[in-house]
């Protein structure tokens, strides 16, 4: 079969590569360059950069629903379509171009979580287990019928970085096998179950502010699923100016007994040596252990301390 590749971040790469080894690669699609890093420095994408080392045309519409990307299209005569994280919605002028259909590989076990940030959500929700699966575009976004799908853990310490590594790996192997079902005329796709249904929408910077006075356990979850973007922060006061501060990792502990009972959440409660500070949630202590000041590096907590001069009882956020 001749495919049509679309895909754009570190996530897509490991499914472009294993298509390119066993499948007939004959074009890939991906965002235009754009910004990255503090620099601003203009860089091609990720997949970009592996469709140029294997010498596969690349082409990079600013819209896909765009008539000159889509007579190009046409051009090339794709029998199927294959989209892992690309970043547009295909218009149904696209998806009527192939042979066969267009499939996308969708970073949770649908319908749970359709919509561009299941990674993120499944962590902050405290789901124990998420998945990948392989589904039929259609004009609902992602509500096409459901090919194949694998379930994938989450472990307890798992950020949204860990967990996209580990799917984009399975997910690399689910969609070779989907599109072997294809080719051979062995895909079978069912339909979702539409009351099941959830959405998983972009974050938005309130809900990317800790609430100290939810559980240690919720926090925990919100620092997760927020590294490595757009990343939790609090509110603090750095030097007699009030300032955000990301919030990269935390663990979670039990109260200290020696500490009472009675302290307003967000406080912190201890500090202790190559180790960092502790602050007060909803239901308990909190250990933080990295965080990082706007245009700074990301640094230890306890290097965080010795630097700025955090004490005990000073008292972060807004929402206490």
């Amino acid at each position: 079969m001749r495919i049509l590749f679309m895909g754009t971040p570190e996530f897509a790469c490991p499914s472009l590569g294993a298509l390119i080894k066993r499948q007939l690669v004959v074009g890939v699609v991906t965002q235009p360059d754009r910004p990255v890093g503090r620099g601003r420095r203009i860089l091609p994408s990720p997949v970009k950069r592996l469709a140029e080392k294997h010498h596969i045309p690349v082409y990079q519409p600013q819209r896909v629903k765009n008539p000159s990307f889509l007579d190009e299209v046409r051009i090339i005569q794709p029998d199927l379509v294959v989209v892992a994280a690309f970043g547009q919605i295909l218009p149904p002028s696209l998806l009527a171009i192939p042979k066969i259909c267009s499939i996308n590989l969708h970073p949770s076990l649908l319908p749970r979580y359709r919509g561009p940030a299941p990674i993120a959500w499944a962590i902050i929700k405290g789901d124990k287990e998420t998945g990948l699966t392989v589904q039929k575009i259609q004009t609902g976004v992602d509500e096409g019928e459901i090919l194949l799908q694998k379930k994938v853990p989450i472990k307890l310490t798992d950020t949204a970085k860990d967990l996209e590594k580990k799917l984009a790996v399975a997910g690399a192997v689910l969609l070779e096998e989907a599109v072997r079902r294809i080719k051979e005329g062995r895909a079978t796709f069912l339909e979702q179950d539409k009351k099941k249904a959830s959405y998983a929408p972009k974050i938005t910077k309130d809900q990317a502010e800790v609430d100290w006075r939810r559980s240690c356990l919720e926090i925990h979850n919100l620092v997760r699923g927020l590294n490595p973007h757009p990343g939790a922060f609090t509110l603090a006061t750095v030097r007699a100016k009030m300032l955000e501060m990301k919030i990269w990792r935390t663990e979670l502990l039990n109260r200290d007994p020696e500490e009472p009972e009675k302290v307003c959440p967000g406080t912190v409660v201890k500090i202790e040596k190559e180790k960092g500070f502790w602050i007060r949630g909803g239901d308990g202590d909190l250990l933080i252990k990295e965080v990082q000041l706007p245009n700074r590096n990301s640094i230890s907590s306890y290097d965080f301390i010795k630097g700025y001069s955090l004490k005990k009882g000073d008292v972060l956020g807004t929402r206490v």
